[in-house]
């Protein structure tokens, strides 16, 4: 590998850190916990019905890192599970109006400075990001699945 792609590589993993790190302050402010900050965007800003499932599969996390999140909160009084009618065992989030406030209040604020961020974003260079990480992350994944 030359030099040039490996600064390359190096550059997009410092740069995911950065935001993460981001993410980390602004759920730590509120004081929630970054998983529970990635479950709160989902709910607060999601126009669907979410199944623990559902949020493992959007948010890259594991069932169990999910269930533990969903539980947690649960026990806050910030949501409930409802079964969802014609399913075996598929579990809908919902927040409760406890939830729905401390979300408002405590949480919102995180993702209108992600709205304000992007607005003064070009947005050719986030279609632009966006699809260059699409790219690569399907390559690869391609070359993991190739090499394993």
């Amino acid at each position: 590998m030359d030099h040039n792609t490996r600064e390359q590589i190096n550059l997009i993993i410092q740069k995911t850190k950065e935001l993460g790190a981001l993410y980390h302050e602004a759920a730590h402010k509120s004081g929630i916990s970054d998983g529970e900050a990635a479950i709160w965007s989902i709910l607060l800003n999601g126009n669907e019905e979410y199944s623990q499932q559902d949020l493992t599969e959007i948010l890259f996390l594991p069932k169990q890192t999910v269930n533990s999140l969903i539980t947690r909160m649960g026990r806050k009084g910030y949501l409930t599970l409802e079964h969802a009618p014609g399913t075996r065992n598929r579990k809908i989030i919902k927040l409760t109006e406890s939830g729905r406030n401390f979300g408002e209040k405590q949480v919102r604020w995180i993702f209108e400075a992600e709205k304000k961020a992007m607005e003064d974003t070009n947005s050719a260079e986030v279609e632009a990001c966006v699809s260059m990480l699409e790219k690569y992350s399907a390559q690869f994944r391609k070359e993991l699945i190739k090499n394993s």
